[in-house]
């Protein structure tokens, strides 16, 4: 990751539902990544959707609310890490993912 379009919030804590997890929290805006930075590598939070001809706004990453993601957008957003901007669905399930303001 580039450190100029990298945003970082250490310590902190994500809640995945099964498991929370502790490390920095990098946000990199250029590549639309968000991802909690771990001893033992990087646990991505954000997904790409370019398969699908989606692209977040500046800003924004999407993340999936599905399998072990299930229900994690809404517990980013009580924690004050993104805002939801919108919900989409994707895939051949019609899965359900949103894009996200993230408010590190």
């Amino acid at each position: 990751m580039t450190e100029s379009t990298a945003t970082v919030k250490h310590d902190t804590t994500v809640d995945f539902g099964c498991i929370e997890l502790t490390g920095a929290l990098v946000h990199d805006d250029e590549n639309r990544v968000l991802e909690l930075e771990l001893d033992d590598g990087p646990e991505p939070i954000s997904i790409s959707l370019q398969d699908y001809g989606l692209t977040p706004e500046p800003g924004n990453v999407f993340i999936k609310d599905w399998s072990e993601h299930s229900g994690l957008t809404a517990r980013l957003e009580r924690a004050g890490l993104v805002k939801p901007v919108h919900a989409l669905t994707v895939g051949p399930f019609g899965s359900t993912a949103y894009e996200v303001q993230v408010t590190l």
